[in-house]
């Protein structure tokens, strides 16, 4: 939801010749306006959150333009993203936590959460207009024991999709696939009818990597469940089912004929997008926003190419694609620095504002004038690189969905399809149903356990095992404690839908 405020621009441009910029780092503007100086002074806080290639500052333009329109006193706290869950763990430790702390949805997060050091937000998410329009899905997929706790940085839960070379289909002839049977056609064309036209056949059709990367939209096309699947009232994995198996088949088929590169087992993820760009490869699984990014690395070889994007797929059971969490990290609040629910109130309404149009211009667009303009009430980039070193070490401070709060702007077609595509995917995406399930033997092994079926599934699609051999390592990860889990997450579905 959106709420109006004051002129933005005017601040920042303000903010950005010096003419605002308090000694102390933060607003002095409502301070000493006589009898509500208290509760019009700027409420402290100290953030702690993760970063990529710079660190943000406590004394940037940036960070005062937040603290002025959130009438805060922010202490930020960054650690490098590679040592975040490191410094999480530290943190809950020592029991030193700052007001908010960014993280992800991982087993020592619930844990911490578990043992009460977080504060609980889903009973006042009604009293912020922000907050409260998040897509209810995104916080289920965050709850620990039913409750919500974090305030998430939303992206969307449908957002994959196969990235294919366009002018590679065009030039065959061949409509867009739409149906399983006609992607495959597609990829054997991108295989077999030398689509770059040197004459040589050099070119696949699928390329994929160690990680088996394209391997749940394949799933989820055959109409295997989303990681879980529930039957007869019991969660099962989705590699047990009869459609996960047509999946690898499918794959199988793929390999032999040589349609995606025969070295993926060894293929590193880095090797992955340096394939697509020698300008050998057709498709790839991706996230509908980097459809750009993919064309222009395409376009290093060839400068004609164009790429555009498909998710849906009818297959054998219909049309789907996976949902993932919808979100990239939340701040969870802690108690020992939040004491009362006054406080908490005021944390709270800060993140609120963190979400109005103007401070989602802000992460989103940047500074209007120097980094993008508004014409016709659609905002366009004007100096991408400017914008991306100046708002860059902040962007793990934004929450919400930016695109959806920030101005709408005049974007690139293969932009706005991706756009498009996400709403489209989500309409028939399906959840995980054992997401925010609880099974002791799944954190204490889970990981381990899912080893026995990522090798066996490579082995199979190599054509190494059989089905026999595959259904043997399904059974095997029963035995060494995978039926445990599954009547774990039985229990603790159950106990949630009762």
């Amino acid at each position: 939801m959106k709420k109006k405020g004051k002129v933005f621009s005017l601040l920042s441009t303000a903010l950005l010749v010096g003419v605002v910029g308090c000694s102390n780092g933060g607003s002095t503007a409502n301070e000493g306006n006589g009898t509500n100086a208290d509760s019009d002074k700027p409420f402290e806080m100290s953030l702690l959150f993760h970063y990529e290639t710079e660190p943000p500052k406590n004394d940037s333009d940036i960070m005062k333009m937040i603290e002025e329109y959130t009438n805060t006193n922010i202490d930020v706290q960054s650690v490098p993203s590679s040592t975040s869950a490191e410094k999480f763990n530290v943190t809950v430790a020592s029991g030193n936590f700052p007001t908010a702390i960014k993280t992800f949805y991982e087993v020592p997060v619930v844990n911490a959460i578990k043992t009460g050091v977080f504060w609980e937000i889903g009973p006042y998410l009604k009293d912020y207009p922000n907050l409260s329009a998040i897509n209810p899905q995104v916080y289920d997929n965050m709850k620990v024991q039913g409750k919500i706790y974090g305030v998430p940085s939303v992206r969307d839960l449908a957002r994959n999709t196969m990235t294919y070379r366009k002018d590679w289909l065009e030039k065959l002839g061949l409509p867009e696939p739409t149906t399983v049977d006609e992607f495959y056609n597609m990829l054997k064309a991108f295989t077999t009818q030398d689509p770059d036209g040197n004459g040589k056949d050099d070119t696949y059709g699928l390329i994929e990597n160690n990680a088996l990367f394209n391997m749940d939209m394949i799933t989820a096309y055959f109409g295997a469940p989303n990681q879980w699947g529930v039957e007869d009232g019991k969660l099962i994995p989705s590699f047990q089912t009869e459609a996960y198996l047509e999946a690898l088949q499918f794959y199988r088929k793929l390999f032999d004929e040589k349609i995606i590169n025969q070295d993926f087992p060894i293929t590193s993820r880095d090797n992955w997008f340096k394939l697509w760009d020698s300008g050998k490869a057709g498709t790839m699984r991706q996230v509908t926003s980097t459809a750009v990014a993919r064309e222009r690395g395409a376009q290093k070889v060839d400068p004609n190419a164009k790429v555009d994007m498909v998710s849906l797929l009818e297959g054998p059971r219909g049309t789907a694609i996976y949902s993932e969490a919808g979100n990239n990290g939340f701040f969870l609040i802690s108690k020992s620095a939040v004491k009362t629910e006054e406080e908490l109130k005021k944390v709270l309404e800060f993140f609120d504002k963190l979400m109005d149009e103007e401070m989602s211009n802000l992460f989103y667009w940047g500074l209007e004038g120097q980094t993008y303009t508004v014409t016709d009430g659609k905002a366009q980039h004007t100096d991408k690189e400017a914008f991306d070193r100046m708002l860059s070490p902040y962007t793990q401070l934004a929450v919400g969905k930016l695109i959806d709060n920030a101005t709408p702007g005049v974007l690139q077609p293969l932009e706005q399809q991706a756009l498009d595509m996400n709403k489209e995917n989500e309409a028939v995406a399906l959840a995980n149903p054992a997401l925010t399930l609880d099974s002791e033997t799944n954190t204490e092994k889970g990981a381990q356990l899912m080893k026995i079926i990522e090798d066996a599934r490579i082995k199979f699609i190599l054509g190494e095992i059989d089905e026999a051999g595959w259904q043997a390592a399904v059974d095997q990860w029963k035995k060494d404690g995978g039926q445990q889990i599954m009547d774990e997450f039985t229990a603790a579905y159950n106990e949630v839908n009762k």
